[in-house]
């Protein structure tokens, strides 16, 4: 929280006149695809390297349980497409999003360098851009989704939960603020382990708590980046992660993160990770 607070702060000392966020929005212009037509979502990213720290081992065949390597690679793939534009009084616009995260042990060669983990989230989500401006702050869009994310595993390694999220996304200045609070459908609890009907992580929200936090400073072509969680409990578990972003060339951005805390992957919802990657991104978020 002091980082946010931090980043605040900066803004008293210098302003950027061209709004970050409304150049992402001329740029996407919701109005102007298609159904179907496929746009960023999130920000899309590899980190070919990344040393992680608290991961959990790799099961392979026949339950034979091998040590994960630390050095592994990360990417992102996220996308949406519009599928109703325009809902009410000329605004509303409906999108079908899906994000894709893998963790790759693509250096551990003694078992086969196999993909450690993949989540994946599809998401039906309305946007309903507005501009009220107090004083210097601005809110900018409201959003409401209903999520599914899932590892797509089986068995005692499966993991899922189902979520209505919402998102009130304002401005102060060149800072841009995401907050975004859900609620978590229940789900039955299993009557063994490997049932596969059930609730597959039922204490999911202890350690990935209710909401996140996230900030964006745009610094001319760079752009600074931090999300927090945070369970609100007195056990006080959640998870911090930095990030940095600045055009490599006409293609790509350079790109880095910095992660600890709970929940970077369904697997390790409940292990304490640690993680700094380099790499690539594709897209800038701003």
């Amino acid at each position: 929280m002091r980082l946010l607070l931090g980043l605040l702060l900066l803004v008293g000392f210098q302003l950027q006149a061209a709004d970050a966020l409304d150049k992402r929005l001329k740029a996407e212009q919701w109005d102007a695809y298609r159904p179907f037509t496929l746009i960023p979502h999130n920000n899309n990213y590899l980190l070919p390297v990344s040393y992680v720290d608290g991961i959990a081992p790799v099961l392979q065949r026949d339950d034979v349980i091998a040590p994960s390597d630390n050095i592994e690679a990360k990417f992102q793939l996220s996308l949406k497409t519009p599928v109703w534009s325009k809902i009410y009084n000329d605004n509303g616009y409906l999108f079908f999003a899906f994000t894709q995260q893998a963790y790759w042990q693509a250096y551990n060669s003694d078992i086969s360098s196999p993909f450690r983990e993949t989540n994946y989230e599809p998401e039906l989500i309305l946007l309903l851009p507005h501009y009220k401006n107090y004083e210097e702050a601005a809110s900018r869009i409201i959003g409401i989704s209903l999520s599914h994310q899932s590892n797509g595993r089986a068995g005692e390694l499966s993991r899922s939960w189902n979520r209505l999220k919402l998102s009130w996304v304002t401005s102060i200045g060149n800072v841009f603020i995401n907050f975004e609070p859900w609620y978590r459908f229940k789900e039955k609890r299993k009557d063994a382990p490997s049932d596969p009907e059930g609730d597959d992580n039922p204490d999911i929200t202890k350690y990935m708590g209710w909401f996140e936090l996230s900030a964006a400073y745009k610094d001319e072509d760079a752009t600074w980046r931090m999300m927090v969680r945070n369970n609100l409990r007195s056990d006080n578990k959640g998870a911090i992660r930095l990030s940095y972003s600045r055009p490599f060339n006409k293609h790509v951005r350079f790109y880095a993160e910095l992660f600890n805390g709970y929940g970077e992957s369904l697997i390790d919802y409940n292990r304490s990770v640690t993680r700094v990657g380099i790499g690539f991104e594709l897209n800038d978020i701003l």
